[in-house]
């Protein structure tokens, strides 16, 4: 499930357990690793920072990849730059372009509701439910946004009440974000532990353990 699919807490935290979640292995000599999933951080078998150089002469491709990957702080920066070129396109042949130009203001503006953990965790739904749009939050206080974007958005759309971050209007999004992410945190830590302590205890024979001794004494007398 994308970020952009999350409808409920559940979803939320489902998917952040996927991507974040731990996974332990056995070493060879019995010891354990763990390793993060890394659930939807990979566009096939390749990490997907990687996989999307390949659609740099493919905006279209480019934002779709980057969508998939939201709300990545990179991801946010790539489908930035994806409108951006595509706006660019269309503005040479003298096409409407605002469709795009809204799409870019919409992503900055959630950019700005908060850093990655607490808007990971908060579901898409509830995002969709704010007023994001040019006339409630502006566009020169949206961090994502360059000095070309903005000028574009002023030729475009009349001034707004006021220039504002996301996180500014919307402050609960950013307050509720980071209490869930700490409770979904202890959560997984909880999960982890009580995934040690079911493990069977290692099984070492005398033979084994006699076998230690002797190296031991054998190194500390130097022999």
């Amino acid at each position: 499930m994308i970020w952009l699919d999350t409808r409920t807490r559940s979803d939320a935290e489902r998917r952040r357990s996927a991507m974040w979640g731990t996974a332990l292995s056995e070493t060879p000599e019995g010891g354990l690793v763990g390793r993060v999933n890394g659930e939807g951080l990979y566009e096939g078998d390749r990490f997907w920072a990687d996989a999307i150089k390949d659609t740099y002469d493919d905006p279209t491709r480019r934002l779709a990849m980057a969508k998939r990957n939201l709300p990545l702080p990179a991801a946010f920066r790539e489908a930035a730059i994806a409108l951006r070129a595509i706006i660019r396109t269309k503005r040479k042949t003298g096409a409407s372009f605002e469709a795009e130009l809204s799409e870019l203001h919409r992503l900055a503006a959630i950019a700005s509701l908060a850093p990655y953990d607490p808007l990971d965790i908060t579901p898409f739904a509830e995002i969709e439910k704010l007023d994001l749009t040019p006339s409630n939050v502006g566009w020169a206080g949206l961090p994502l946004l360059n000095k070309t974007d903005r000028q574009w958005m002023a030729e475009t759309w009349p001034s707004p009440r006021r220039h504002a971050t996301g996180e500014s209007v919307y402050p609960d999004v950013h307050a509720a974000g980071r209490l869930a992410v700490q409770r979904h945190n202890d959560a997984m830590l909880q999960d982890v532990l009580a995934r040690v302590d079911a493990l069977p205890a290692p099984q070492i024979s005398r033979e084994e353990i006699r076998r230690e001794r002797r190296s031991f004494w054998s190194w500390l007398i130097g022999r």
